[in-house]
């Protein structure tokens, strides 16, 4: 903002009074316009980000009834106010001080969509390495058996946001990844079939997990509880999760709470390569 104070009164100064159309305060002037249009840009840029974090989420229908519950009552109190003349200190009163106890309760109300977008900060300062299993060729072709057998399944590959508190709500394994160990697991009669399977640096250290369900309210209800799953757990960490659909065979690639349907199986192995980090060799010509 120095440079801009001292550039205007350069300016001011170079031309004769006068010359600019803010009379004998052109400087002054120049730095509030100045001032505001920065103001205005930051606050417009915040609350669109904002809208636009919160569409489709809980937190924006919370909102939304905060603001309509708050400007009905402003608008009340106003127009009692300029109709009859009734002022209303002790409300005021009572506002600026409930206003810190407001900060908290709108905190712990969006507590979940405050802790994914400082998730989304820290994954974009990081400069770790993402977690990725071994052998992908391999556990692609065990998810194209299951989609063409249409076994469900789930499995979440973790990266740098850990989740073992999602690994400890299943049945600890320590296994090096193998696409015939993940068929075996989603094997229908088999007693880990239920739940998702967690992938942490090529082992898969759980199954039979439970993971939380996505809140967002614009997801498609064509949608069954492995999708939603899918989208829970990469709304609340940085995680991969690839699921199969029972009912319809269809592979779907979930990563930073969106589901990416891969519709040509062969795609598979590039996809999962692009969220993991992970080199695809190339095929010999």
């Amino acid at each position: 903002m120095s440079a801009v104070h001292a550039s205007l009164a350069l300016l001011a100064q170079a031309l004769p009074s006068g010359a600019l159309p803010f009379g004998n305060e052109e400087p002054e002037r120049a730095r509030d316009i100045v001032s505001a249009v920065i103001e205005i840009g930051l606050l417009t840029w915040f609350f669109y980000v904002l809208l636009k974090f919160l569409h489709g989420k809980a937190g924006l229908s919370v909102l939304k009834g905060l603001l309509i519950t708050l400007a009905t009552i402003v608008f009340c109190l106003a127009a009692v106010y300029y109709l009859f003349g009734i002022p209303f200190p002790r409300l005021s009163v009572v506002g600026t001080f409930m206003l810190p106890f407001t900060i908290v309760v709108l905190v712990v109300l969006f507590q979940p969509e405050l802790r994914r977008g400082l998730l989304r900060l820290s994954e974009a300062g990081s400069l770790g390495a993402p977690g990725s299993p071994g052998h992908l060729s391999d556990l692609c072709t065990s998810f194209r058996a299951l989609a063409r057998r249409q076994t469900g399944a789930l499995v979440v590959f973790e990266r740098q946001t850990g989740i073992k508190g999602l690994q400890d709500t299943g049945i600890p394994l320590d296994a090096a990844v193998s696409g015939a160990l993940i068929e075996s697991i989603f094997y229908p009669r088999s007693p880990l079939h239920d739940g998702a399977v967690i992938v942490r640096d090529g082992r898969i250290v759980a199954a039979c997990c439970m993971l939380p369900l996505t809140e967002s309210t614009a997801l498609s209800r064509e949608l069954g509880t492995r999708h939603r799953a899918a989208l829970g757990v990469t709304e609340d960490s940085d995680a991969v999760a690839v699921v199969v659909s029972e009912e319809s065979g269809r592979v779907t690639v979930a990563h930073r709470g969106r589901l990416q349907p891969v519709d040509d199986p062969a795609d598979l192995e590039a996809v999962l390569a692009e969220h993991l980090g992970t080199l695809v060799p190339e095929e010999a010509s």
